[in-house]
């Protein structure tokens, strides 16, 4: 399909049979928009999906449309619209989620009608004996058939309805939807949109930002950004994905980022255990992780640095100070060090970070990278608390890890840090995670232009000669994990997951970096947008290349790409 950009929309132009799916999602549930006016999945976190499929056909006096009939969609935050051209007139569908409903509003209408023909659409769903349908026109549900039909005689040229599998008995649609209609308006309104942004740029905002604040879920006081669609059962939200997610959100809503923070304290045990993720019950979701604890940390840091409430350092959870939970995890962490500082990654197979398909053991760069930035945040946290004992403590260490950092990983001859460090094997590879030391201040000038020079020439697939497919933007990882062992499932193949696939949250760090040094970066910070635009992604995704399965869509982390074009917000955000 043809695609264009226009006030922040993504505006493609095809036929009535290409399908435009599209990923919305709200404090409840997860949605699927297939681009013809209908819904292909239905989930509400917490619960088993209730839809994974279905259809919308439109009829004419009984008879399926001319199915290369031209049509127009148009994706903005939580709403597709599509626009049909027939020879009775312009067929149009508006579905959009508000913020919190746990269901769909769906208008269906003519426009321009032509001659006396009655228009009706079908939708076809599996589960349809749980779907609740409210509307104000006339509909009519076919259990057998497993469709509810919509109709529009002539005289009717407008239809609203709500579609949910909520257990409602009574709903006035016409009130719902004008308040849904007027509060999405409104949210629109709010949000601050950077200037100087062209078309596209506007539109990869719009597609970030709200991938961002879609994720954001609610179940009682559990309120927190959810990883991504594929994310709802069992609920939970990660230490490292809610610390990307929660970057945009800076504009105007701090307020979550807050509520994130406190969810994620929660998750910490009395003994300062940390896992990958919290679930909905404050239990946790696979074990102890290497980068977890330094994520909470830099998160807590980055709100009271850039709103001022250091008030908040003293607020209890669980019987002591949020400062203390952050503490206590990274002091957990520090007992995986070594003399040297630095933590060591015990076992061949341990994958307990965010590359969880690659064995990497030893000291681990990414690993170290984080810990150093968490050690330098306690201590800037606890010299605002007046911990002055505590303040040097963690300053000491910090020095010592970056120190470290510098003396066991940095490579001079290959002019970047190596990937990781262990008896059993060195990985030389460059690895985009390493490109925080540029970030967090662990690379020195020097180091920081070298590596971002190297990453530009082997990492950038347009510039690495050796890539024999299409440009894809910034690679995880080159030279690829090559050994029988080195990686497992997705990762042991080249340009997949870990191996070298493109992860947009990574591209976004990167260009954040090469900005930083004044080097070029709207090309890793954009392309990835526009190449999935072009291959049927109208949601920010996971991870990708052209020789692999894509990832999930609308996953939350891939939000980063909208605090970078944020210069107001992102230029000195970090110091």
């Amino acid at each position: 399909m043809k695609h264009s950009y226009c006030d922040g929309a993504i505006i493609c132009q095809g036929l009535f049979h290409e399908k435009v799916k599209y990923n919305v999602s709200n404090e409840k549930i997860s949605v699927v928009f297939n681009g013809c006016g209908g819904i292909i999945g239905y989930a509400e976190a917490d619960t088993a999906e209730y839809l994974n499929r279905g259809f919308c056909s439109w009829y004419v006096n009984g008879q399926f449309i001319d199915v290369f009939s031209k049509k127009t969609v148009k994706m903005l935050g939580r709403k597709q619209t599509v626009s049909i051209e027939t020879p009775v007139g312009i067929l149009r569908s508006e579905l959009f989620l508000d913020s919190s409903h746990a269901g769909v509003f769906a208008v269906y209408q003519v426009l321009e009608r032509k001659g006396d023909a009655n228009i009706t659409i079908g939708c076809t769903y599996d589960n349809i004996q749980k779907l609740r349908l409210f509307s104000n026109g006339k509909t009519e549900i076919d259990s057998d058939n497993g469709s509810v039909y919509f109709h529009l005689p002539v005289g009717t040229d407008k239809i609203t309805a709500y579609i949910t599998f909520e257990d409602l008995s009574d709903f006035d649609v016409a009130k719902e939807y004008t308040i849904a209609q007027n509060k999405y308006m409104q949210e629109l309104a709010l949000i601050s949109v950077p200037e100087g942004l062209n078309e596209m740029e506007k539109a990869l905002f719009y597609s970030t930002y709200f991938c961002a604040l879609e994720n954001y879920k609610v179940k009682g006081d559990f309120r927190c950004f959810m990883a991504g669609h594929r994310y709802l059962l069992p609920m939970r939200t990660y230490y490292r994905d809610s610390y990307y997610t929660v970057l945009p959100m800076y504009n105007g809503k701090t307020h979550m980022v807050k509520e994130q923070i406190l969810t994620l304290s929660k998750g910490i045990s009395s003994d300062g255990n940390c896992p990958s993720a919290v679930k909905a019950d404050y239990s946790a979701w696979w074990g102890n992780h290497y980068d977890s604890p330094s994520f909470l940390a830099m998160m807590l840091y980055d709100y009271i640095h850039y709103t001022k409430d250091t008030d908040f350092l003293n607020t209890l959870v669980d019987g002591v100070t949020i400062y203390e939970k952050a503490a206590a995890a990274v002091n957990k962490l520090s007992t995986f060090a070594d003399d040297t500082g630095l933590l060591y990654k015990d076992g061949l197979y341990n994958k307990r970070d965010w590359a969880d398909e690659v064995n990497r053991n030893g000291y681990v760069t990414y690993n170290e990278i984080l810990y150093a930035r968490a050690l330098f945040c306690l201590s800037k946290m606890a010299a605002i608390l007046g911990k002055d004992a505590d303040a040097s403590m963690y300053e000491r260490w910090f020095q010592k890890v970056k120190e470290a950092i510098n003396r066991e990983l940095w490579d001079e001859n290959l002019g970047y840090y190596i990937n990781y460090k262990s008896p059993e094997h060195t990985e030389r590879n460059l690895s985009i995670d390493t490109v925080f030391a540029c970030i967090f201040g662990i690379a020195d000038d020097e180091k920081a232009i070298r590596m971002l020079k190297n990453m530009e020439l082997l990492l950038e697939s347009r510039n690495n000669p050796a890539v024999k497919c299409k440009d894809f933007g910034v690679m995880s990882v080159y030279p690829f994990y090559m050994g029988a062992k080195a990686a497992c499932n997705k990762s042991t193949q080249p340009y997949n997951y870990h191996n070298g696939a493109n992860w947009p949250y990574l591209s976004a760090m990167y260009a954040y970096a090469k900005r930083k040094y004044g080097m070029e970066y709207k090309h890793a910070l954009e392309s990835w947008f526009e190449y999935n635009i072009d291959n049927g992604n109208y949601t920010p995704i996971e991870y990708f290349s052209p020789l692999c399965e894509d990832g999930s869509l609308l996953q939350a982390w891939s939000s980063a790409a909208a605090f970078v074009l944020d210069e107001k917000l992102s230029l000195d955000f970090w110091d």
